[in-house]
C-alpha cells in the first residue's frame, strides 16, 4: 500500500512538472502549449498572405483560437515583437537538428 501511494505521488508530481514548461520574453510568461498554438496561428497567417512574414498582433488578437494567455499582451505596443520572439524561441534554427537517428528522412 505504501509503495502504491509513493508511486501515485511521484507520477502526479512528474505530470504536473511536465505541464509547467514556461516560455519567457520581456517579462511575460506563457505556457509552451500556448506558444505552440501561437506558432501554428502565425504559420497559417503567412500561408494565406505570402507577402506577410508573420501574423501581426491585430490579426492574431482578433483570432478566436488565440489562447487567452495572450490577451494581456494584445493590449501592449510591443505585441508584434514579443509574438515574433516567442515563436523564434521554440523554433529550431536548423529543422534537421531534430533528426537524431537514421530513420529520419528529409534531412541532409
Amino acid at each position: 500500500m505504501r509503495t502504491a501511494i509513493i508511486f501515485l505521488f511521484l507520477t502526479t508530481s512528474f505530470f504536473q512538472i511536465s505541464q509547467c514548461v514556461q516560455v519567457t520574453d520581456s517579462g511575460y510568461n506563457f505556457s509552451l502549449e500556448a506558444v505552440k498554438t501561437l506558432k501554428k496561428l502565425m504559420e497559417f497567417d503567412t500561408s494565406t498572405n505570402p507577402r506577410q512574414t508573420y501574423g501581426d498582433a491585430a490579426s492574431l488578437c482578433a483570432d478566436p483560437d488565440l489562447p487567452g494567455e495572450f490577451r494581456v499582451l494584445c493590449e501592449k505596443d510591443d505585441a508584434d515583437e514579443v509574438f515574433q520572439r516567442l515563436v523564434k524561441i521554440i523554433s529550431p534554427i536548423d529543422p534537421c537538428e531534430i533528426c537524431a537517428n537514421a530513420a529520419c528522412t528529409g534531412c541532409s
